[in-house]
């Protein structure tokens, strides 16, 4: 054999010898350190998993506190409002004179629910009932309020009365 042959077999070997290594080390090792990495990333995520479920936690008692702060029971909207509007009625000295079905409306896919009601007393108690409906339940928005002022001939007085609507969309 010739000098040139065999420097043709042994490059032929070398580039065998490199394709056999990289098939059954280089190959297997470069996997390896994928798979290493990958298991890294989903420890780390493992990790995180108590500080998320703390704040979770924190969301869940927050939330806990904002629906007691409202007030609000498992029974409908419409008796949650006449509650709420019957206490504040006590704490502020007003009357509620009156407390009407409510009106729906159907606007597309939304019901629009109107719900109205009167109450008799001093202005700036009226006022604050109207606030804390607005405030504390999640009523809806107030969308008109009308104040008359009437007189009683039987006591010869005047009395100031508030029509209120409150408009929910549902």
């Amino acid at each position: 054999m010739k000098i040139d042959n065999r420097n043709k077999l042994l490059f032929l070997g070398i580039v065998i010898l490199l394709f056999a290594s990289y098939r059954l080390a280089v190959n297997k090792t470069i996997l390896l350190i994928n798979e290493s990495q990958r298991l890294e990333a989903e420890v780390e995520q493992f990790k995180d998993i108590p500080n998320k479920l703390a704040i979770l936690n924190q969301k869940d008692t927050y939330y806990d506190s904002i629906l007691s702060k409202m007030d609000l029971v498992d029974t409908s909207i419409q008796n949650n409002l006449l509650r709420t509007i019957n206490q504040e009625a006590l704490k502020n000295t007003i009357k509620v004179m009156d407390f009407n079905q409510p009106h729906l409306y159907q606007m597309g896919e939304n019901t629009l629910h109107t719900y109205s009601f009167n109450l008799n007393g001093n202005y700036t108690d009226i006022l604050k009932v109207i606030h804390t409906i607005e405030q504390k339940g999640n009523f809806g928005e107030i969308v008109h309020i009308d104040f008359q002022k009437k007189k009683n001939y039987r006591t010869n007085k005047y009395n100031l009365g508030a029509t209120v609507f409150v408009q929910q969309v549902k």
